[in-house]
């Protein structure tokens, strides 16, 4: 598998792996002469060696933090291979004890989990944390409920550089928010853009900018509105989601989450509950 390490501003690095697909994530690297600060780990060690090798070609100091954006498998279950004090939001840490690698290699057995180990967060915070690496402000900040409850990003203000998690998937990828909110990640996102910021690395795909922020918007106010719209013409989340087409979103990578994502608008806007074994059967089987 493929995988970049770009530098984005001087001694930034956003580290991108594949085109983003299912476990495949991105991760980041903030260094500078005091110390360095990793963003995220990965879902397996043969990956994770493979990150570090190139962060180590590029690091001025020694990585002392490790910030993990939430709790999904993919970005926290090599955690234990960094020797650093880790950081996430308390919510966070909560997912992480809860994410059993063994559960999922029963519900994904084609995915490589080997070495994925569950290592919870030394530090957590509730809404907003500062780290100061040499003259750099770098802000850990909790939207609220979005991708899932304890998302966090980090804003680098003087750069003008968000690392998003997976509040953001860059088109073509499809966003995921069964765990979380799709009305909190539509908010989650504007605040995004709000922000005065240029380059944002999101939790999948290419490095962005406001574009795909506003990109991801719009795909995920689609589905809102796909699931209002069936539940007013009474429809259940089952038959909405065997006729729904998913218009100019259809070329977009793993296509099949709408399943998914359909059923948290479902579930935010009616009595649905949500099966997780089923929704990955019926995204299996998804058109």
């Amino acid at each position: 598998m493929h995988s970049k390490l770009e530098e984005i501003s001087d001694g930034i690095f956003a580290y991108v792996q594949g085109r983003g697909e299912w476990f495949v994530n991105n991760t980041g690297l903030i260094t500078t002469k005091e110390f360095s600060i990793a963003i995220d780990s990965v879902v397996n060690e043969e990956r994770a060696k493979i990150m570090l090798s190139k962060f180590r070609e590029v690091t001025r100091s020694q990585i002392k933090i490790l910030v993990n954006t939430h709790g999904h498998g993919d970005h926290v279950w090599t955690n234990h291979l960094f020797n650093a004090t880790s950081i996430c939001h308390e919510n966070c840490r909560k997912d992480t004890i809860m994410a059993n690698p063994e559960v999922f290699k029963s519900i994904f057995p084609e995915f490589d989990f080997s070495g994925a180990k569950v290592t919870p967060q030394d530090v957590t915070f509730s809404t907003e944390v500062k780290i100061h690496a040499e003259n750099l402000e770098i802000r850990l900040i909790h939207p609220g409920v979005a991708h899932t409850s304890g998302d966090a990003y980090v804003y680098i203000p003087e750069r003008k550089i968000v690392f998003c998690g997976d509040l953001l998937f860059a088109k073509p990828c499809t966003p995921f928010v069964l765990m979380g909110s799709v009305l909190g990640n539509i908010k989650a996102l504007k605040e995004l853009l709000n922000l005065d910021a240029e380059i944002y690395v999101p939790g999948h795909g290419n490095v962005a900018t406001k574009d795909e922020v506003r990109e991801a918007i719009e795909y995920l106010e689609f589905v809102y509105n796909e699931a209002k719209l069936g539940i007013e013409k009474g429809m259940s989340f089952h038959e909405a989601i065997r006729d729904l087409e998913l218009g100019r979103f259809k070329n977009w990578s793993e296509k099949e989450r709408i399943v998914a994502n359909l059923a948290r608008a479902y579930a935010e806007l009616s009595s649905h509950e949500i099966n997780l074994f089923e929704i990955v059967r019926l995204m299996r089987d998804w058109k």
